[in-house]
């Protein structure tokens, strides 16, 4: 177990590549990308996942997380997870459950809370500012986790209620004497509204110019503009956004309460309580007793008395505000009572000589170039190259690579080539991948000679697919050169799987002839390609692998044949097989019947119930009697074959003393669509133990029941089950039934089933 003494820092790295990019160009606001943990320059998670989603996981970690609660996070492609348990200041990070173990970890490592949160937060915002920059159409597809985060940075700088997730943009001096300020306005932004607030004990620094921050906001004389439905949820700034006056407000009332005297008010106001103004995301402060009825404006500045009456209102207190009130606001003054700056400036708002600068940063450094790739900005490609052959961290590495893919330029090839030597596989991957997105005829060689070399297997197959992607017919003659003569079979088998997702005839003429590989590992690969294909090619190689000396071979070549020329429905549907060359598969899958291993038969029935073809029915009913440990398989196969002959092998399994036989002969039934065994599948519906045969064979009752009261009776009972499942198989197999009382059943079934999935089955049914 790794562990770790004191709380480490914790950085979340995502590969913004330029398939990311392309993918949000072309209007997909969730993108696969790699996603790491980094602690103490050492990777502790990594995991394959949709960003859009991922981050939706992130920020539903932060609620859990700031309340002391433990949260997990999810890499929903890759069916990983890692485990945040609070403990104190720190937060527990697990991740890698061993086998077997509930509580035992690969990655047991404290972290600090407060950074990690941090880190959270900038992730998530830091994807928001991807997607927005890069396809602005999918602003709306971020709104809503933009808010989530926001909500959570004021949670986070311990405001509670009150607060507002803000940009601190500028800040310009009020009053100052020998170079020092007293007082000053503070530009703030929240979504897309810029405003000014006064700042009468000089809370912010210039140094937090553009930092990401928590503020208390106090609407000191507000005037009631608007009131009531109508009210939505923005800030409409003063068109000089550096004043600290006239800014309007609307949303809704969802507090008053009694003002704590540690809480910091404008030094002219006292009020005894105030109220909170929700905005939507975040909210602001008034005096309720300072707001009065409805004023509107001429178009002279002047006042023009609203009609409303205040006192007619439910609810409301003696200043005439409610909880639940919405209401458009006009601030005579606007204050800053509070500020906690929740992290560092964001790299979008920095000029490109800060970006460049900041690539010396190791703090900044990725964040930098990602910013810098994004906006494509002029000498990029230098600058990051350069920092590259300073040899940084490998995070840094792989993001600095990440950029040069994004801006996909020829003067980084060298450079990207170089690190088709580096020590770490991931880098050496996202070099082979950046090659490709640049496509420079000049890198096609040094890949090639990185396909032999390359020890990963994974980062061979990417530099691999690299030298195709650029050149794709050199690259196809050298593959041919590997696959025939290679001594590595990991090279072999990684040129094999490229070839497999290449397309065309001379690379599947490749894969045909790697599967008479002599090394098992290659054979399966190309055998695991072959059973896709829609013609015969294959079928002689693996003919002659089902006779291997490797039983996993031999599973292999079979199981490719539940697939090639497969004939029977829910398989395969490219051509079938010649008549002459069925019969040969036929016959040899039939001789595999007999094989030692438990498996290859098992695959063996499997492919010749795909084929279909008469000469296997008998073969299988023997099965069925002889093979005590493929029985199920038996009659899987016998139900895929159209044939008579297999009914009465397959009734009599209706009364087999394994649940997962009597499983599949209602499922055989229901395909021979014979009403032999309607009596056992009735008994079988009402009285099995195992609830998955019961609804089989309730299922196979509405395939094959007919008129006989003795099944309306069956499915009558199955509608008066407590499993919601059996209740709406049940329903399922009536509507399969044109019968008067099946209607009757169904009409009751969608007015009386407690479940309204089994209510919503029972009427489409009905139709």
């Amino acid at each position: 177990m790794s562990s770790q003494a004191g709380a480490a820092d914790a950085r979340i790295e995502v590969g913004y590549d330029a398939a990311v990019y392309e993918r949000l160009r072309e209007g997909d606001a969730n993108p696969d990308a790699v996603l790491r943990v980094v602690c103490g320059g050492r990777e502790v998670a990594c995991g394959r996942d949709g960003l859009h989603w991922h981050c939706t996981q992130l920020v539903r970690a932060l609620e859990p997380l700031l309340e002391g609660e433990p949260a997990t996070v999810e890499f929903y492609e890759d069916d990983k997870r890692y485990h945040l348990l609070p403990d104190g200041d720190a937060v527990r990070f697990r991740y890698g459950q061993k086998d077997g173990s509930d509580d035992e970890f690969a990655v047991d490592i404290a972290i600090d809370r407060t950074t990690f949160v941090t880190e959270l937060l900038r992730t998530v915002e830091t994807f928001c500012d991807v997607v927005v920059g890069a396809n602005p159409e999918l602003a709306d597809e971020v709104a809503e986790i933009r808010e989530q985060a926001g909500n959570a940075r004021v949670v986070a700088a311990g405001f509670d209620e009150w607060g507002l997730p803000v940009r601190l943009l500028d800040t310009v001096p009020e009053t100052a004497h020998d170079g020092t300020v007293y007082t000053q306005t503070v530009v703030l932004a929240t979504g897309n509204a810029r405003f000014g607030a006064f700042d009468g004990d000089t809370l912010t620094e210039d140094g937090s110019r553009d930092a990401l921050a928590a503020a208390r906001v106090w609407l000191s004389g507000p005037e009631v503009v608007a009131r009531g439905e109508s009210v939505g949820f923005h800030v409409d700034p003063n068109p000089d956004a550096l004043v600290w006056y006239d800014h309007t407000f609307s949303g809704e009332v969802i507090d008053i309460v009694d003002l704590p005297s540690s809480v910091r008010t404008p030094s002219d106001c006292n009020p005894d309580q105030y109220a909170l103004l929700h905005l939507g995301v975040g909210t602001v402060a008034f005096d309720p007793a300072e707001v009065g009825d409805v004023v509107e404006r001429d178009d002279n500045g002047g006042d023009v008395e609203n009609d409303t009456d205040s006192d007619s209102r439910e609810g409301s207190n003696e200043s005439g505000v409610a909880v639940g009130d919405k209401l458009r606001l006009r601030a005579t003054r606007v204050h800053l009572s509070d500020v906690v700056v929740t992290d560092a400036p964001s790299m979008a708002d920095r000029s490109e000589s800060h970006l460049k600068d900041a690539l010396s940063d190791p703090s900044l450094r990725a964040a930098a170039a990602t910013e810098l790739a994004r906006r494509d900005a002029d000498g990029a490609t230098e600058t990051i190259t350069d920092c590259l052959r300073t040899d940084p961290p490998v995070s840094d590495r792989r993001a600095l690579v990440h950029a040069l893919d994004v801006l996909a330029d020829d003067v980084a090839v060298p450079a990207l080539v170089e690190r088709l030597d580096d020590t770490n596989p991931d880098v050496r991957r996202a070099a082979a991948v950046a090659l490709a997105t640049v496509g420079d005829p000049d890198s096609l060689d040094p890949l090639l000679s990185a396909v032999r070399t390359e020890p990963d297997a994974a980062t061979r197959r990417a530099i691999a697919r690299a030298a195709r992607d650029i050149d794709p017919t050199s690259a196809l003659d050298h593959f041919a050169s590997l696959v025939r003569t290679d001594t590595e079979p990991e090279v072999r088998e990684s040129v094999v799987r490229v070839l497999s997702g290449t397309g065309g005839v001379h690379a599947e003429g490749l894969v045909v002839e790697a599967v008479d590989d002599p090394n098992p590992d290659v054979a399966c690969e190309a055998i695991s390609a072959v059973r896709w294909f829609t013609d015969e090619r294959p079928v002689g190689g693996l003919l002659r692998r089902l006779t291997d000396d490797d039983p996993g071979v031999r599973v292999a070549a079979a199981d490719a044949f539940i697939e090639l020329g497969a004939r029977a429905a829910h398989y395969h549907d490219g051509d079938e097989l010649s008549a002459e060359t069925r019969t040969r598969v036929v016959r040899a899958l039939l001789d595999r019947l007999d094989d030692e291993n438990v498996p290859v038969r098992e695959t063996a029935m499997e492919a010749l119930g795909s084929q279909a073809h008469p000469e296997s029915v008998m073969p299988l009913c023997a099965a069925y009697d002889e093979d005590e440990a493929c029985r199920s398989s038996a009659i899987d196969a016998l139900g895929r074959i159209d044939d008579p002959r297999a009914i009465p092998t397959v009734v009599a399994a209706l009364d087999d003393t394994e649940a997962s036989v009597r499983r599949r002969a209602c499922r055989a039934c229901a395909r021979l669509g014979t009403s032999a065994g309607v009596r056992r599948l009735c008994h079988l519906a009402e009285n099995d133990p195992q609830l998955a045969v019961r609804v089989e064979a309730v299922d196979a009752l509405g395939h094959v029941g007919d008129g006989r009261e003795t099944v309306f009776d069956t499915l009558e009972t199955a509608l008066d089950a407590d499993d919601a499942d059996l209740r709406w198989e049940a329903v399922t197999a009536l509507g399969r039934l044109d019968h008067p009382r099946a209607r009757f059943l169904l009409r009751r079934a969608a007015e009386d089933d407690p479940d309204e999935s089994v209510r919503d089955r029972a009427r489409s049914r009905l139709e």
